[in-house]
Parts: C-alpha cells; sequence; structure tokens
C-alpha cells in the first residue's frame, strides 16, 4: 500500500465508511504503533490533546467544502490514538517510531516537518530559530514547525553538521534512538545510522551535553561533557559511551594578535600551553624531566598531529592519546 493508498484509506475509517477487512488494517496499524510508543499520558492529558489533534486531523484530512455524512465515534477516539501515540514526541520531547515513512504526510498536516536528503549532496536547512543544518546524503530530520516556549526539538536518522543558534532559555535537543545530544548554542556533527553499530556525536565548538536516550535510570543518566575537538562514541550492544579526540583537530580559539606558533628556545611547558590554548585540548606531561626541555621550531600551518611529532622527536619523548586528553612521555632532552 502506498501513501496515496493509506491516507484515502485512513479517510474513510473517520468517515466510517471502510469494510470489516480495511477496518481490521487500520486497527492492526493503530496497535503496532501504540506498542511500540514509549509515549506515557495521564487521562487529563490524554484528553486535552486529543482535542488539539483531532481537530487538525479534521481540517487536514476534511477540506472546509466537504461535508462529512457520518462518524465512528471509535473510529475517532482510534485515530487521535494513534496520532498521539507517534507523534505526541513533539509535545513530551518523546522518541518513539518516527521512522515509519507511510505516517508522513499526516506528520506534516500536524505542524511536523520532515525532510529526507536522498541525493547524493549535503542539504542544507535553516530553521525558524536562526540555527542551521547541513543534512547529509541519505540522512533524514525531523522537527516541529514552531518550537515550543522551553526546548528546539529535531530527531535525526542519519548524519548532520548542527550550527546552532545561542538561546540559553531553550536548550537545543536532538535525538537519536539511543543518544540526545543537548546544547544552548554551538556547532558539532551526529552520525547515527540505523545500520552502523556505534553513534559518534564531535564538538567543533562550545560545549555539548551527550547522555543515552533510556528511562531506566532518570537521577543517574549514562553521559558526557564535550567540549571542542572532543567526540563520544556510543556502542549500541555494550550501551558504553567512550570519550576521545576528533581524527584532525582544529583550532578553535583564535586570540586577538595573530596566532603564531614560532618558538625559539621556547620551553616545552609553554609550548604546550600555547597549544592548549589553541585546541582546547588537555596535554599532561608524565615525565616532569620534560619539562626541563626547550623548542625551537616553527609549527604554523600543520596539522596537531604534525605538531606534536616533531615536539617529540625534538625533546625525545613520545605522545599518546587516552580519552580527550594527550599525554608525553619520555627520557627528556638531558
Amino acid at each position: 500500500m502506498n501513501q496515496y493508498d493509506f491516507d484515502k484509506l485512513l479517510e474513510k475509517y473517520l468517515e466510517g465508511t471502510c469494510t470489516k477487512e480495511e477496518e481490521a488494517i487500520i486497527r492492526e496499524w493503530s496497535d503496532n504503533m501504540l506498542k511500540h510508543s514509549e509515549l506515557r499520558l495521564n487521562s487529563n492529558e490524554k484528553s486535552n490533546i486529543e482535542q488539539q489533534l483531532w481537530a487538525r486531523i479534521q481540517q487536514s484530512l476534511f477540506p472546509k467544502n466537504k461535508t462529512v455524512l457520518r462518524f465512528k465515534w471509535t473510529a475517532v477516539a482510534v485515530a487521535a490514538s494513534l496520532i498521539i501515540g507517534i507523534f505526541g514526541i513533539f509535545y513530551y520531547q518523546k522518541t518513539t517510531a518516527y521512522s515509519h515513512s507511510f505516517t508522513e504526510s499526516i506528520a506534516s498536516n500536524l505542524g511536523v516537518i520532515e525532510v529526507k536528503n536522498t541525493s547524493n549532496k549535503p542539504q542544507k536547512i535553516k530553521l525558524e530559530d536562526g540555527s542551521e543544518i547541513v543534512l547529509k546524503a541519505e540522512s533524514s530530520i525531523s522537527y516541529p514547525e514552531h518550537f515550543n516556549d522551553k526546548t528546539r526539538s529535531v530527531y535525526l536518522k542519519g548524519e548532520a553538521f548542527f550550527k546552532v543558534k545561542r538561546n540559553p532559555s531553550k536548550p537545543f535537543i536532538v535525538h537519536t534512538r539511543d543518544l540526545v545530544t543537548e546544547v544552548l548554542g554551538t556547532s558539532f556533527t551526529i552520525k547515527s545510522y540505523d545500520d552502523s553499530k556505534a553513534i559518534e556525536v564531535l564538538v567543533a565548538t562550545g560545549r555539548v551535553s551527550v547522555y543515552e536516550n533510556s528511562e531506566d535510570n532518570v537521577t543517574h543518566k549514562n553521559g558526557v561533557i564535550l567540549t571542542p575537538n572532543q567526540k563520544i562514541v556510543f556502542d549500541k550492544e555494550t550501551k558504553k559511551l567512550i570519550p576521545s579526540l576528533v581524527e584532525n583537530p582544529v583550532i578553535v580559539n583564535i586570540p586577538a594578535t595573530t596566532l603564531d606558533f614560532i618558538f625559539e628556545e621556547t620551553p616545552l611547558t609553554e609550548v604546550l600551553e600555547r597549544l592548549k590554548e589553541a585546541y582546547q585540548i588537555e596535554f599532561v606531561v608524565e615525565n616532569h624531566e620534560l619539562n626541563k626541555c626547550v623548542f625551537t621550531a616553527d609549527l604554523n600551518e600543520i596539522s596537531l598531529h604534525n605538531q606534536l611529532d616533531l615536539i617529540c622527536k625534538s625533546v625525545n619523548a613520545t605522545y599518546e592519546q587516552r580519552g580527550t586528553v594527550i599525554f608525553i612521555n619520555g627520557t627528556g632532552c638531558q
């Protein structure tokens, strides 16, 4: 059944003109959606949302010039319930089965926008708050047409780069199936593909809070805070969050004066401090004898890893990345 046929079938169901076989299809679909939904509502919340959503269902499915002769109340109740089960997430920030493609037209009618990038080129999306999203190929993102007063929630499937407009009073939240990424204003990349064994979050600027999308332990969530040039890898099977550095760290803190990586007889501690200031990465010297060493070289316009290779070779040391920290050790220059 294609999208058009399904919409027509739902319209017939709401009008009360379905056959028993067609009603069985709708009820089976409804039961399946609700069974997989994580949404939990009390009776008052359900009643309020039913009223709001049913009004929008009527408006979108039945044009003003079309007269609906009769309704089945059971159809109304089930329709409102199944819509709540799927799209109530945009009112309560829950992650549910938003990947079902045959619900897209209904989502659009309810003020939910879904963008699928089926091309082989990144697609740029600008949100109403000024935030920008670069959606990578074979990826999709869903978000409400208008954000609520408390949060800015979007739902990602695949990979995207986010440049979030800062708003301290309204956090920007990216939901994937297993992780939640929350920021106030920053830039970062999320990779979350269904066929991948892991999810990655890579931070370019600002600070990002990443935690597991689980209701098992609300007070002690499995999560970390990431800063520029850091990333997190979430193993879907083991549920472990593994912090690390991005493959190619870039300069994120450029001072007012021109950044200079020219050193002449400069103590190693000062060299590393300048790298720390530029890349926002922590360096730890394990052998304090290395602090007696000085370094002379021009490190401009080369990558951080090449800079470290030259520094370590000069002072008879090696470096090792452990998580988000780079450790330097060796016998020293003496």
